[in-house]
């Protein structure tokens, strides 16, 4: 007995659904190693699109040195500072490594500033006391029990610098390929969406490119922000080359709890030259000043420039960082504002001509307007 036209319909559209999903899902099996790769240069390139116009503009539509240019700027941006970083990681090995040949030559004495830390000085102090008064297989003991941690740091952080390495390279190529080829994928989403939700597809675009746009401006102006704070408090507590802190600070704002290591590193700098009092004001100034940047001003800033409230745009970027990692400082808010807007879409739908509130535009210390 043959099958029936419906029959056999509905086995086609499940077979057909079936190769979507193995597709869908295979594709993202091959993209997902490298899927904060491509957010971060899709975030980017959302994010300089308008300075990309212009340079096209200006170098009369010649789209392939327009997206050479813009992606050598990009990148010169991001690598200065990231150099300066890990020039200041290398003085950093080069310290201790100093520090403890010179422990050892001088048969274990203790330096003067560990016993001024405060807080942990004393207990520091008589560590050092107990290490350097015990008999060498003491000390051998000691070194022996670290061997095995240090190996295992010197690995991960060998797999963690190839890893930054590769995608490092398939951003740059990523940048180019998006500048070169923008105004066409542009077109082929915009066409999708329409196909799929219509206007108000557009509409969510128009919005996920404008607050993803924003937020990495309000980062960034926030950071700013932040290295300037912290480039004043390094001058005044007299720490060399403030300028070049600040501008690691700049850096390190980026990720999450970034900046105190170059404030808490600078306060170990001071203790151990003597200066125990601008020791104490670098940590009080960096937890005051500095740091309260990343944890009060630069929420504000977002939601400021987002319209969303400073609880939802605080929870957007936590809750992104530990979904995402630093990708998800841009996406977490991004993400909670098209969802609100999507909700108040579906509200003025369904309330017919009765134009709802959008919640994306409700404050914290806003009103409640009648709908």
């Amino acid at each position: 007995m043959n099958p029936s036209p419906h029959a056999r319909l509905n086995t086609e559209l499940l077979v057909q659904f079936g190769l979507i999903v193995l597709l869908v899902g295979g594709c993202w099996m091959v993209l997902q190693p490298f899927f904060a790769a491509i957010l971060f240069a899709i975030i980017v390139v959302a994010s300089t699109w308008p300075a990309y116009e212009w340079l096209l503009r200006q170098l009369g539509g010649r789209s392939i040195l327009a997206s050479v240019i813009a992606c050598a700027a990009t990148v010169l941006l991001a690598m200065v500072p990231a150099t300066l970083l890990l020039m200041s990681l290398i003085d950093g090995v080069v310290w201790g490594a100093q520090l403890v040949g010179h422990w050892r030559d001088s048969g274990g004495a203790q330096p003067e500033w560990v016993a001024r830390v405060p807080l942990i000085g004393a207990h520091l102090s008589q560590w050092w006391q107990e290490a350097g008064s015990n008999d060498a297989n003491q000390l051998g003991k000691l070194l022996a029990a670290a061997v095995t941690p240090a190996r295992q740091l010197a690995v991960a952080s060998g797999r963690m610098v190839g890893n930054a390495l590769l995608q490092t390279a398939l951003i740059v190529l990523l940048l180019y390929y998006l500048y070169r080829s923008g105004h066409a994928l542009q077109h082929a989403l915009l066409r999708a969406t329409d196909r799929i939700a219509g206007a108000v597809g557009r509409e969510l675009l128009t919005t996920a490119r404008r607050t993803v746009a924003s937020v990495m401006l309000s980062i960034v102006g926030a950071g700013l922000a932040q290295a300037m704070i912290a480039t004043l408090g390094y001058a005044i507590a007299g720490v060399p080359n403030p300028f070049l802190l600040g501008a690691l600070t700049l850096v390190l704002s980026l990720i999450a709890f970034g900046p105190p290591l170059l404030w808490i590193g600078a306060s170990i700098w001071l203790f151990r030259h003597g200066d125990t009092g601008w020791a104490i004001f670098m940590l009080i100034y960096g937890a005051l000043a500095i740091s309260s940047i990343d944890n009060l001003l630069k929420p504000l800033i977002i939601s400021r420039a987002n319209h969303l409230s400073f609880v939802m745009t605080l929870m957007g970027v936590i809750g992104g960082i530990f979904a995402f990692g630093i990708i998800g400082v841009f996406l977490g808010p991004a993400l909670l504002a098209l969802a609100i807007n999507l909700s108040a879409h579906w509200l003025q739908r369904s309330g017919g001509n009765g134009a709802a509130p959008s919640p994306i535009a409700i404050h914290d210390d806003t009103s409640r307007s009648d709908a």
